[in-house]
């Protein structure tokens, strides 16, 4: 007999049976496991965890949140049906959950190098969105079952144990790029896209799971990504580099002043939602970046995104607003058509904060 073994799976049982214990004291108290369930890993929740079980270890108490599940509108409305319905109901359950994981494990793969310069709390609502597309309890819980609502939050805590994602931002790490922070105004820019628990709702809406989740069927289908985007109107025809979030919590720039950046973790091109690119005003000397003339851009105007495999996709300029640097949902989240918004500096450069005071928006939707 391999006594090691034996040991092993007799510590996992003990342990399975802790985390158990822990759950139904969670399960059974709605006040706290409302507190937790949103998103286990936020300072408010670290913060109720070490004061009610200041003897446990934060992943056991985070494992026993996500057992506490409690039954949703989907299992009550399941036991309403048949056995025949109910067969039906349960194979397309495991091939929607069977979708989701596999898409589930691309996204981690294929950006585990940016989710690990992210917080736990930030990598926690990233993939939230990613496998629910939603953050409403309601919602998620007249789709998803209480067994797989119970699975995949327990696969996004296992990603972030496994990878040893950080409990918080550490300012070290933060790279220093001066040309980006001058001409871009990163630090502005951020306030548009800042992942932060109360904000994470401006990519609440994004396409369904099949045709969303880091644009997996595309490539899947090889139909290639965008590769270059064309504005005839204002001489534009730049490469698209892929940006993701800085350290910072903020959507990402180009690397330089004449390609622009399509955030990767939106919708993409073609697809029902935002779609975002951003773009440089100018450079740390002052000379023009390719989105220097945008504010030229007028209704009807044509932007032209470019796949690698020769489709081009035809987007109609609507409107363009001035932002001043804060919370803009409307430029991230509209998913009521395919949609493309065009991100740039504007206004007045402020010397003390090295940043322009305006951000200006130009949205277009999809030809047909």
């Amino acid at each position: 007999m391999d006594y090691g073994r034996q040991a092993d799976n007799e510590k996992k049982i003990t342990n399975d049976k802790h985390i158990l214990a822990l759950s139904w004291n969670i399960a059974t108290d709605p006040k706290l496991y409302r507190e937790l369930a949103p998103n286990p890993y936020s300072h408010e929740a670290l913060k109720v965890i070490s004061e009610k079980f200041p003897d446990e270890s934060i992943t056991d108490v985070i494992r026993a949140v996500i057992l506490a599940e409690p039954e949703g509108i989907y299992d009550r409305n399941f036991r309403q049906l048949g056995k025949i319905a109910q067969r039906e109901e349960l194979r397309e359950q495991k091939e929607r959950t069977n979708a989701i994981n596999k898409h589930f494990v691309y996204y981690c793969k294929e950006h585990k190098k940016e989710l690990r310069l992210l917080s736990k709390d930030v990598v926690y609502s990233i993939l939230f969105l990613a496998i629910f597309e939603a953050i409403d309890t309601k919602e998620i819980e007249q789709r998803f079952a209480q067994e797989q609502r119970r699975d995949l939050k327990m696969a996004i805590v296992n990603f972030i144990e496994d990878t040893n994602i950080r409990v918080a931002f550490k300012k070290k790490n933060t790279r220093k790029r001066p040309l980006l922070l001058l001409a871009f105004a990163v630090p502005s820019l951020m306030l548009f896209m800042y992942v932060t628990q109360q904000q994470i709702h401006i990519l609440a809406q994004p396409p369904r799971a099949k045709k969303q989740i880091l644009a997996a069927e595309i490539q899947n289908k090889n139909e290639g990504f965008p590769m270059r985007l064309e504005i005839p109107s204002i001489n534009v025809n730049a490469a698209v580099e892929y940006v993701g979030i800085t350290v910072k919590g903020a959507m990402d720039v180009p690397i330089n002043t004449i390609d622009v950046g399509l955030f990767k973790f939106g919708a993409y091109p073609g697809e029902n939602g935002s779609a975002v690119i951003a773009g440089h005003y100018d450079s740390q000397t002052g000379a023009p970046g390719v989105f220097a003339n945008l504010n030229e851009l007028k209704k009807g105007d044509k932007v032209y995104i470019n796949y690698a495999n020769g489709i081009s996709l035809v987007y109609v300029v609507q409107e363009s607003h001035l932002y001043n640097p804060g919370f803009a949902k409307d430029v991230f989240s509209d998913n009521n058509g395919a949609h493309l918004n065009l991100i740039t500096c504007d206004g007045v450069w402020d010397a003390g904060k090295k940043s322009y005071n305006k951000r200006l928006v130009v949205f277009t939707n999809i030809s047909h």
